[in-house]
């Protein structure tokens, strides 16, 4: 095969085939129901996902403490935008199902629009748009915003391929009819950017984690690796950008909010707007995706080649590290004031159990009483609108290493440990260089230490 040809898509097996019926089902089913009372349905269904799923709690819980830090609410009012989150969700995600399946024009009556004349004036005037969201709300009703800019213009997303091909190409399928035009993520910059050229659309979702090929900067006040796609594009197109939010009205209603964003805006001031733009309705954004989350042996590394201690400037909340220090070694100390050296942005709750040795007088090293042991680091976690991110046990406790696993940290590290829960095991260092060595290690891969 030629490099020109494109690759055969895979052969469905029986579990994809039974997977399709399965959508098939439950797509005849919700085509019975208006879609009002899709909405309903899916709200009821989010409320018992709710009740059932205590590891999706936690992670919605933990995004949204980081999405409100900055005017952290109490408890009871976090309590409920996370119940919240779960009834919109479930509306959403069974209302886009039911969308999908609706006649061409029929889902309009179903929407409105606020700010719409900041993608006309660009479109008029020859101009392409990137279009930043994030998943928020029902999607499906992104092909009626780009009817409404006018038939004769062509618009689409930078979609990822989904894993069922025949569930795969339904969608495709779909997409395409209503005249969306589709961009394979795996398929290049080329694509999108010639449509743009021609003055058209491209949607692209920006909230999600960037992994080594994105680029360190602070969302949501918090320092994590984002794509800076929307900008390159703009940047490499002449494009005009816009940010986009779908926010929930009575059900089975949504409205879209189009604002512009200034010319030449880097990332950095991307992700600002695009915040704005989420907090329209922070409970309509699909909060399901563990965005900031830890690398299990690297919790304070990145794989971008942003080096984290020049990026740490833009962060405005911390990353939150709990740890210990072994009793009777000072020289363990070396390994905290490293980590606070390549991340400025770090926060260390020391557990304090009366013989912590000296310690350097930084803010950002918080000593955290440890008399009573029980539920030590759920208080710990809660002590701050932020919440814990990883444990580093240098004591090698056991015990608090499986309480960090019950709070769901997804790095435990000790020294001198061994087995489960821990996910990351080091000797026990014979010198402070030793130590210095070790949160290096925690914070710079093979690749930025050779270019450091």
């Amino acid at each position: 095969m030629s490099e020109e040809e494109p690759q055969a898509a895979p052969r469905p097996t029986l579990a994809h085939r039974l997977e399709y019926a399965l959508l098939r089902s439950v797509e005849w089913l919700l085509g019975l129901m208006s879609l009002r009372g899709v909405v309903k349905v899916g709200g009821v269904l989010g409320g018992v996902a709710h009740t059932l799923s205590p590891k999706h709690r936690r992670l919605v819980r933990r995004n949204l403490r980081i999405a409100t830090a900055a005017q952290a609410p109490g408890e009871a009012e976090l309590d409920a935008l996370v119940r919240e989150t779960f009834r919109r969700a479930g509306g959403n995600l069974l209302a886009s199902q039911r969308a999908a399946i609706m006649p061409p024009g029929a889902l309009r009556e179903h929407i409105s629009f606020e700010g719409l004349e900041h993608l006309l004036e660009k479109i008029r005037a020859g101009r392409g748009v990137v279009l930043v969201w994030s998943h928020m709300g029902n999607w499906e009703v992104l092909a009626q915003l780009i009817r409404e800019v006018g038939e004769n213009i062509q618009g689409g997303p930078i979609y990822r391929p989904l894993e069922n091909p025949l569930l795969d190409e339904l969608t495709v399928q779909r997409r395409t009819r209503e005249g969306a035009v589709l961009f394979n993520k795996h398929d290049g910059f080329n694509g999108p950017a010639a449509l743009l050229r021609r003055g058209g659309v491209v949607t692209v979702m920006t909230d999600q984690r960037a992994g080594g090929h994105g680029e360190l900067c602070s969302f949501f006040g918090r320092l994590s690796s984002c794509t800076p796609l929307p900008a390159l594009l703009a940047r490499r197109t002449g494009a005009a950008m816009v940010t986009l939010s779908i926010t929930s009205q009575e059900a089975g209603k949504w409205r879209l909010t189009i604002r512009a964003v200034p010319e030449k805006a880097k990332t950095q001031e991307v992700l600002r707007h695009l915040e704005t733009a989420m907090r329209d309705r922070l409970s309509d954004v699909f909060w399901f995706h563990d965005r900031w989350r830890v690398d299990k042996m690297l919790p304070l590394g990145f794989f971008t080649k942003d080096a984290p201690a020049e990026a740490a400037a833009a962060a405005t909340l911390p990353t939150r590290m709990v740890a210990t220090l072994p009793s009777g070694n000072p020289d363990a100390v070396a390994a905290l004031t490293t980590l606070l050296e390549l991340r400025p942005d770090l926060r260390i709750d020391l557990l304090d159990r009366g013989n912590t040795p000296s310690l350097p007088e930084d803010p950002r090293l918080v000593r955290f009483p440890a008399a009573d042991t029980n539920a030590l680091l759920e208080r710990c976690d809660a002590s701050h609108p932020v919440p814990l991110d990883f444990a580093l046990l240098l004591d090698g406790d056991t015990g608090l290493a499986t309480q960090a696993r019950s709070l769901g940290l997804r790095a435990i590290i000790g020294a001198g440990t061994s087995g489960k829960p821990w996910t990351r095991h080091f000797p026990v260092p014979t010198d402070a260089a030793g130590w210095r060595e070790l949160a290096i290690k925690l914070v710079l891969t093979a690749k930025s230490r050779k270019n450091a």
